[in-house]
């Protein structure tokens, strides 16, 4: 069966300019999967080879939609197509007896497909047990009651995930089972005397053996369903250059492409060398994940060694991919971390506002760039990025441990808006030139930056989808032209954050010890704390009323504030605060009536430990009442703005004369 249309180009061979007609078919065809599997695999034995495209998506299905696709085979439920592209002209090239396709469509449906025949038992499921199944086998292990019944579920789901085939070899056998049976099930011990005798047993019971075997030949004859499956192939045939539209078209449907990906077909005619070797490297990271699932991509055969690939010319979409990895490597405490077969958000958003672009016009930057060096305007972007990164450092280096990552307290386009307003006050929008008077719009922006952020991230600005509120922002050089708040404002910000995020912060007497970094008030505790750890690499969070202290105060039913602001501290080294009942003067008292301590070393190291936490001995609550506990808390509050603008009051504006 064909459908055909026409396409007028001019033949670039015919010599004399005339037009020529090329015509644009579609071929329907049926396959078994084994056929498609085999083609798609990297020495197929068949007549036909299927390589990837390169501006194929990345793998979005989820491991329930495989598995449905695989119910949907087992069951005889139609499960989609599959488009490919014949590239007749290579296959005349080669002329090796094979026919060249393209997977244009349907890569996840294909993918799920590989991974099923590689992993077959991963998708073995409890409810994939038959009943009269597990009945049977409970009733000739004399064990019929509800809890042996689970027990055999778990038992035989457990080994059959547990074999890497359906093999023999691979322990894909009745005895291997029964093994399982008598260790899950029974729960014999093997160095009982019962074990072999039970296990001869069973391996002699026809009837368990006949029930077991029919069993696994159910089982691991499901793979022959799925390989003998007949799926609809359509087999276009035309004008290749017309591949990435029809890529876009049907992509704009089904499973949602990202607003990156479909730039991926868009911008395939826009190709540049990349001179950065961490860029590329994250590009072919890409194409690799495609790799180890089992495909051939036409990229890697273009490019088969490290020169190719550094030699070779990339589109936009896979430079900002690239670009988009290589940030979130350097750069983590301004970007989250990217898995390297999904596009990072970063680099195309970058990109679009640094030139000037609204994220909306993201399709137009490859014209916006044609005219740019590429290597340099990645230098202009990532000088601008240190520069941001460097101001914001005080606030964002510590970490609470060296396991963890950085917290990410702000949106993505918050931080680029930063980024582009320092971009654009240095660099020329027409050549990328050197702006020579930036140097004291860089200084102000230095010393007003870190204001903005903690105000931006309090006053919860960047809420929402942020495209408008960057172009204006950037637009407006809101972070350069725009003052940060007052000694007054900031009261009034401070005061306004903290009665709407920190007072109804309640946990009743199941509470953990444990808090989450990534909540604003221990940004603001690092602002804080800024001077106490300037030459901190770690640091740790600590309670002034430890959660266990407060829970022995508290009655049952009651919720506590007990992880607000106003009852944490940041200190470099957690040292003695590693009790988790006891505040610290109780910790004192206790030691200087052990003996441990003197007066004097109790008075001296009282005073100190106060400083550290930013908490004279005389605010802790003595009473074990909520209202003691809540006048402690304002009280320390309060402390704690006095302490915010007394550190940043360099960078704070004087209120006006009244």
């Amino acid at each position: 069966m064909r459908e055909s249309g026409l396409s007028r180009l001019l033949d670039p061979d015919d010599g004399v300019g005339e037009m020529s007609v090329i015509r644009n078919s579609v071929d329907i065809d049926i396959w078994p999967v084994s056929k498609l599997l085999d083609a798609v695999s990297s020495n197929p034995s068949g007549s036909g080879r299927v390589t990837i495209p390169e501006y194929q998506r990345r793998l979005v299905w989820s491991k329930s939609k495989r598995k449905d696709l695989i119910d949907s085979i087992k069951q005889g439920f139609p499960f989609g197509s599959i488009l490919l592209y014949e590239n007749i002209a290579k296959g005349q090239e080669i002329s090796d007896g094979k026919r060249y396709y393209n997977l244009i469509d349907g890569l996840q449906r294909t993918q799920a497909l590989l991974s099923y025949v590689e992993y077959q038992n991963g998708y073995f499921e409890r409810a994939d047990l038959n009943d009269d199944f597990v009945d049977e086998v409970a009733v000739e292990l004399g064990k019929s009651n509800d809890e042996y019944k689970d027990r055999i579920r778990k038992a035989v789901v457990d080994w059959v995930k547990g074999r890497k085939s359906y093999d023999a070899q691979d322990g894909w056998r009745t005895e291997s089972l029964v093994q399982a049976l008598i260790d899950h099930v029974l729960r014999y011990a093997k160095q009982s005397s019962l074990y072999k005798d039970v296990y001869f047993e069973l391996n002699n019971n026809a009837r368990l053996m006949r029930c077991l075997g029919k069993f696994l030949d159910e089982v691991s004859g499901e793979v022959k369903i799925v390989l003998d499956a007949k799926i609809p192939v359509l087999v276009f045939t035309g004008v290749s250059k017309q591949l990435p539209e029809i890529f876009e078209r049907l992509n704009s449907k089904g499973t949602a492409l990202s607003r990156y990906e479909i730039f991926a077909a868009q911008w395939i005619d826009r190709r540049r060398k990349i001179a950065n070797p961490e860029i590329i490297e994250a590009i072919w990271k890409k194409y690799e994940a495609l790799e180890e699932e089992g495909f051939t991509l036409d990229v890697a055969e273009d490019a088969q060694d490290d020169s190719a690939k550094r030699n070779r010319e990339y589109t936009l979409f896979d430079y900002l991919f690239g670009f988009g990895q290589y940030l979130s490597d350097k750069f983590p405490r301004l970007f989250k971390p990217s898995k390297d077969d999904r596009p990072s958000s970063a680099g195309f958003n970058l990109a679009t506002a640094c030139v000037g672009l609204h994220i909306g016009d993201m399709a137009d930057l490859p014209s916006r760039v044609a005219n740019f060096d590429l290597t340099e305007l990645e230098g202009c972007l990532l000088e601008s990025v240190r520069f941001v990164d460097g101001i914001l450092k005080p606030v964002l280096d510590a970490k609470r441990t060296k396991s963890r990552p950085h917290s990410i307290y702000h949106s993505e386009l918050m931080v680029v808006a930063m980024i582009a307003t320092a971009f654009q006050v240095r660099y020329s929008l027409h050549d990328l030139s050197d702006n020579p008077e930036s140097r004291p719009d860089r200084q102000k922006l230095e010393k007003q930056l870190l204001m903005h952020y903690l105000y931006d991230i309090l006053h919860d600005d960047w809420r929402g989808s942020g495209d408008s509120k960057l172009h204006e922002a950037v637009r407006s050089l809101r972070y350069l032209t725009s003052a940060p708040p007052t000694e007054a404002r900031w009261r009034q910000v401070l005061d306004d954050w903290y009665f709407s995020t920190q007072i109804d912060y309640v946990h009743d007497e199941s509470a953990k010890r444990h808090i989450r970094e990534s909540r604003s008030e221990y940004l603001l505790l690092k602002y804080i704390f800024s001077r106490k750890l300037a030459s901190a690499n770690t640091y740790h969070v600590e309670h002034i009323l430890p959660v266990d202290n407060l829970k022995a105060r508290m009655q049952k039913g009651e919720e506590w504030p007990m992880n607000t602001v106003s009852n944490l501290a940041l200190l470099q080294k957690a040292g003695d605060f590693k009790d988790n009942f006891h505040t610290f003067d109780e910790m004192l008292r206790l030691k200087l009536q052990s003996g441990d301590i003197s007066d004097g070393q109790h008075d001296a190291m009282l005073a100190e430990y106060g400083s550290q936490l930013l908490c004279p001995p005389d605010y802790l609550p003595k009473a074990t009442s909520r209202d003691a506990f809540e006048d402690f808390l304002m009280r320390r509050w309060e402390l704690l703005k006095r302490e915010f603008l007394n550190v940043w009051r360099d960078h704070i504006p004087a209120d006006p004369a009244s």
